[in-house]
């Protein structure tokens, strides 16, 4: 055969036996070198194929889709600094553990090194950040046609191993690019004949996940038996069946749990979440556990980790499904490496533990949500605040909700409303990093992923760093619902000391914007309106949930006016609670 015969038929079975594994979502960037493998892909009859113009989108894409659907997405991209503007998300689902698999094509050997067009080290770019990473040889007859598959197979498993994450497969061709018609009686692929006969992967694989050892749970059961104050916390988890069993747990023996926006438990009615009670400093004096056990990973909200600083519990428990460290503040005592579902079940099994039956409890959280509903009401302008506690209420449970960072997660986590917990929206942020890059793409990923729509709850200056993905939003099944809240800049920045170095604050980190939300939703065809009042803002969010074409709802606020109103709310809160400890 020929080059462009064998690179022909390289490509395909690359991409076929990904189809094999179950992964059909192709995110390509158009490009010159990676030709084959986009001939390969659109033309496989299963393949489902998206066509990002900037790779850094597309990989954000990749991010969301992977979050929803739990499988990677395959992304194409030519080479030089195409495969580089990977990087961020390869980072965000590096340490977020979220599977993605990269083909990025190179140039051959002899072109490396030489000053050559559009050509950089690619081999090992991303360095740490991937969970493998393996240079493939140019195509040729001299590679057996199994090992391709295997080494495919291979990355594959590395993806979605015990830890996932990001696998990049480095790609180099030789011209010419273009493919061909290929012979159906090749000799190469005369090794794969039961493969061709099976449509199977060459190689399959399995996952124990981590299931708890008895010896382990026991020791925990002994702990749990004897504390006379544990305390539960749900960190960020990856599936509402995680969720549930935690959630199980802390009712079942009647132990007070914290839940963070991204356990999936923050909106549920059925618990009392502490999240309130710490902004009262009665409350974290009097509470004091001495057992604080918590499953899954990062906590959105300072409050929490800085109380149990304060209190230094004798035991600290973090029960998470990955082997990665996660102890920011160094005081945990005991790390479990098992799925946090399998490890409550068997609590609640093992535990046996008196019932307080704390009514104080429901009746403060009751009380809370009053006054939450109360600075809601219909009549009064909208807020921030305001604006995230609608969202919470009205969005319906079977769109999903992706919260950008960094107030709106931080405002969600901290005012969401209480609903039934069986009407909760699939949650959905990228909280490994924390960057505020790519999550307009990324929320459109997670809306394929989940075949559903998805509302998208960002800042100004998130929104403006990702305003090319707009053009997604014509491209998409389901429609992704804009809520940009913007106060001209960097809200976060003015609840930081920084803001009172007036001569440098507004310069130098509230970065003001003059761009305008309107003329970039009338740009990229996209409707647009911006409520002032809580019930404007209301209407307008429940006509756009029922619309089945995107739009965005930009909330016009002031960031000194914000802090101010934080402020206030925090203080008439924090007295309510302390009535009532």
């Amino acid at each position: 055969m020929n080059n462009r015969q064998i690179t022909t038929i390289w490509s395909t079975l690359i991409v076929e036996e990904l189809v094999r594994h179950g992964i059909k979502r192709f995110c390509i960037s158009p490009g010159s070198r990676s030709t084959p493998l986009t001939a390969a892909a659109a033309r496989n009859s299963d393949t489902e194929c998206s066509v990002f113009p900037d790779e850094r989108a597309a990989a954000f894409f990749a991010l969301g889709y992977a979050r929803s659907a739990r499988k990677p997405a395959v992304l194409i991209c030519t080479s030089g600094t195409a495969v580089a503007n990977y990087f961020p998300a390869i980072i965000e689902a590096s340490i977020d553990y979220q599977p993605m698999l990269v083909l990025s094509a190179d140039r051959p050997f002899e072109l490396l090194e030489t000053g050559a067009n559009q050509t950089i080290r690619q081999h090992g770019i991303f360095g740490s950040y991937t969970r493998w990473h393996c240079e493939l040889p140019e195509p040729s007859e001299k590679i057996p046609a199994n090992a391709l598959l295997s080494t495919i197979d291979y990355a594959v498993r590395q993806s979605l191993g015990t830890s996932p994450g990001p696998v990049h497969l480095n790609q180099p061709f030789r011209e010419p690019f273009d493919p061909v018609d290929t012979p159906d009686d090749s000799t190469w692929t005369d090794i794969l004949a039961l493969w061709k006969e099976k449509h199977e992967p060459l190689n399959s694989f399995a996952f124990d996940r981590k299931k708890a050892e008895s010896v382990t749970v026991n020791r925990i059961k002994k702990l749990l038996t004897g504390s006379s104050s544990p305390l539960l916390v749900a960190g960020h988890l990856d599936t509402r069946a995680d969720g549930a069993a935690v959630l199980n747990l802390a009712r079942t023996l009647d132990i007070p749990l914290y839940t963070d926006i991204s356990s999936q438990l923050r909106m549920c009615r059925e618990n009392e979440p502490i999240q309130p009670l710490l902004l009262s400093e009665r409350f974290t004096s009097r509470f004091k556990p001495d057992l604080v056990l918590q499953f899954g990973g990062k906590i959105v909200g300072k409050h929490l980790p800085a109380a149990i600083k304060r209190w230094t519990p004798q035991h600290f428990i973090v029960i998470k499904n990955h082997p990665s460290r996660y102890n920011p503040d160094h005081n945990v005592t005991l790390q479990i490496e098992a799925s946090p579902e399998d490890f409550a079940a068997q609590l609640v099994s093992t535990v046996d533990r008196d019932k307080t039956n704390d009514v104080s409890l429901h009746i403060l959280s009751s009380e809370i949500e009053k006054e939450l509903d109360d600075y809601c009401s219909s009549g009064k302008a909208l807020t921030e605040i305001s604006t995230v506690r609608i969202v919470s209420e009205i969005i319906p449970e079977y769109h999903g909700l992706f919260l950008a960072n960094s107030m709106p997660i931080r405002d969600m986590d901290a005012y969401t409303v209480l609903r039934k917990n069986g009407a909760i929206p699939k949650f959905g942020m990228n909280r490994g990093a924390s960057g505020i890059d790519g999550n307009i793409a990324t929320a459109a990923g997670f809306a394929q992923g989940l075949d559903s729509p998805v509302t998208l709850v960002i800042g100004d200056i998130s929104f403006l760093h990702d305003l090319n993905s707009l053009t997604l939003l014509h491209t998409m099944k389901h429609p992704l619902h804009i809520v940009v809240i913007n106060n001209n800049g960097g809200g976060i920045f003015s609840f930081l000391p920084i803001a009172k170095q007036k001569d440098i604050f507004e310069t130098h980190f509230a970065t003001p914007q003059q761009y305008n939300i309107r003329s970039a939703a009338e740009t990229f065809g996209i409707s647009y309106c911006n409520p002032s009042t809580n019930r404007q803002f209301r209407e307008h969010y429940l006509k756009r949930c029922r619309s089945n074409t995107p739009g965005i709802i930009e909330i016009t606020c002031s960031r000194e006016n914000n802090l101010q109103e934080h402020h206030t709310l925090n203080a008439r809160l924090r007295a309510l609670i302390d009535q009532y400890v």
